[in-house]
């Protein structure tokens, strides 16, 4: 876009009112979706799992990311629940490790802060079963919460 052709843009939108504006917006996110999708169609990208994760995330931004780490959360405290409850034995998880590498880890290690570390390590392991979870539930979420995309 040559200098005149950008004044030329910012004169007309400037008599356009909030109203106008915002149609026209919403008109031009329209196409930059179309455009983002054909784009995705020609690479493959978008039949990909990991293309349709950058998809969402392009789409719906902060709304998906505010998702996401809602669910990362809410895993973590069921991960450190459970220990702290007894549901899950992080001493002798800490043995098994210390079997398996020949290090004595266990007795190097604070419980409440072993507690977090097994906590964070079990979430982690997690994450190939919460983040298809977290991708197939955005959207419903995210338009439930009246934060989507609104074209």
């Amino acid at each position: 876009m040559t200098k005149e052709e950008e004044e030329t843009e910012k004169a007309r939108v400037e008599k356009l009112s909030a109203y106008q504006k915002e149609m026209e917006l919403r008109d031009i996110d329209r196409q930059i979706a179309k455009l983002s999708m054909l784009r995705g169609i020609n690479t493959g990208e978008l039949y990909t799992f990991r293309g349709k994760y950058k998809a969402l995330a392009r789409d719906y931004g902060f709304p998906f990311m505010g998702w996401y780490w809602c669910c990362w959360s809410a895993s973590f405290g069921l991960c450190y629940s459970s220990i702290q409850l007894g549901l899950i034995d992080a001493a002798s998880i800490l043995n098994k490790v210390d079997e398996f590498t020949g290090y004595n880890i266990g007795a190097h290690v604070d419980p409440t802060l072993g507690a977090i570390g097994l906590a964070l390590v079990l979430n982690e392991v997690l994450e190939p079963i919460r983040l298809p979870i977290v991708v197939v539930t955005t959207k419903p979420v995210v338009h439930w919460l009246g934060l989507g995309p609104k074209y």
